[in-house]
């Protein structure tokens, strides 16, 4: 008989504990949502589950309307949020301070390139030929 009891006591407390966890979980999860709701104004940065980044413009129900980078609005359900995010682009400061980096790499090295011979330095196959009979009458 105390065995049965100290067992039924084992699944009472790991019971509770499962409970207990599970309220924590969710309690984390409703905390989540609120703080995401709080962040999600029009014109922020959204990251939808499938790892689609648009711009929130507006929700109207369940419907969240989420704006491309060209401007086109697309119609997400709002479970499809998963993020109120930037997107992994480079700003606008990050990519002109490459492209001047670039541009002063390209200043330093100067690539020696051979320069093709115009049309009129060219020599046609007659030419090369005569060109030594030329040679030997001038000798």
């Amino acid at each position: 008989m105390d065995t049965s009891y100290l067992l039924f006591g084992l699944l009472l407390v790991a019971l509770l504990a499962m409970v207990f966890s599970s309220r924590n979980a969710r309690k984390r999860q409703q905390e989540q949502r609120d703080k995401m709701k709080a962040e999600l104004v029009p014109g922020a940065w959204v990251m939808t589950t499938s790892g689609f980044y648009g711009r929130y413009v507006e929700t109207d129900g369940d419907v969240v309307v989420l704006e491309t980078a060209d401007g086109v609005e697309t119609y997400w359900l709002a479970r499809a949020v998963a993020t109120v995010a930037n997107p992994p682009f480079a700003s606008q400061e990050e990519v002109e301070a490459a492209q001047q980096q670039d541009a002063t790499a390209d200043e330093a090295v100067e690539p020696t390139v051979e320069a093709e011979p115009t049309p009129a330095e060219q020599t046609t196959p007659e030419q090369a030929a005569e060109e030594p009979a030329k040679s030997e009458e001038e000798k």
